[in-house]
């Protein structure tokens, strides 16, 4: 998240009191991107082919591009994970662009794992 990316679409909303009466600096912004629709969600990325996700690969989906924020291998799954902004609406399998190649992944639900186990089921789904 940065000066141009809010916390509603940061994955952060929670954090931001926006049902409590007091004001706060931003919250007029807020309150105005929620009436409007949030046009983006942070999802989690599972990689299906082989590589390695990394931050600010470009995500391709029917509904549009969105970005990797952050991405590794994990070594408790196995297997290479994002986090990443994608159009709001966006689910299932999309793609990544990694070094000029299309590369296959699908949005899962955050966490990827939880007291060291992983929170993945349904074959790498856990919507």
């Amino acid at each position: 998240m940065d000066e141009t990316t809010s916390p509603l679409v940061s994955g952060l909303g929670w954090t931001v009191a926006m049902a409590d009466a007091r004001d706060f600096i931003g919250k007029q912004a807020l309150v105005e991107q929620q009436a409007a629709g949030i046009q983006q969600s942070f999802v989690g990325l599972l990689l299906l082919d082989k590589g390695v996700l990394r931050n600010h690969l470009r995500v391709v989906t029917p509904q549009g591009d969105g970005e990797i924020t952050s991405g590794s291998y994990s070594p408790t799954l196995q297997r290479s994970i994002a986090m990443a902004r994608v159009p709001a609406g966006a689910a299932g399998q999309v793609e990544v662009e990694v070094r000029n190649k299309m590369l296959k992944a699908e949005i899962v639900k955050l966490p990827f794992v939880r007291e060291g186990k992983s929170m993945l089921n349904d074959g790498g789904n856990n919507k």
